[in-house]
């Protein structure tokens, strides 16, 4: 009964949290300029790892991974979002296909 509790209380604390992202959000739907004050709102912190090579034979190749972490959501999964959006567009797209 208190993991349920505590998962409920974590499901709102999340609810609430996405509700707050959406009121900044259409605060600033029609920005014109990015600039410190609106960044602060949006950005908790960015992450940025150390330089990395994925093939030793292209040494000149560097990677450098950047996490952002968002206020009240934290960090967005944006290509997980894309795949998910894709799927769901590639299943709607074969239902309508197939009627």
């Amino acid at each position: 009964m208190e993991t349920l509790g505590r998962e409920v209380k974590q499901q709102e604390q999340k609810k609430t949290n996405v509700r707050k992202f959406i009121s900044v959000v259409k605060k600033y739907t029609d920005m014109t300029q990015l600039d410190a004050t609106i960044l602060r709102e949006f950005v908790e912190q960015i992450r940025v790892s150390d330089t990395y090579t994925t093939d030793e034979q292209q040494k000149r190749v560097k990677i450098r991974e950047i996490e952002i972490v968002y206020n009240f959501i934290g960090a967005f999964d944006f290509e997980g979002a894309r795949e998910q959006s894709q799927t769901a567009q590639d299943k709607n797209n074969a239902k309508v296909g197939a009627a």
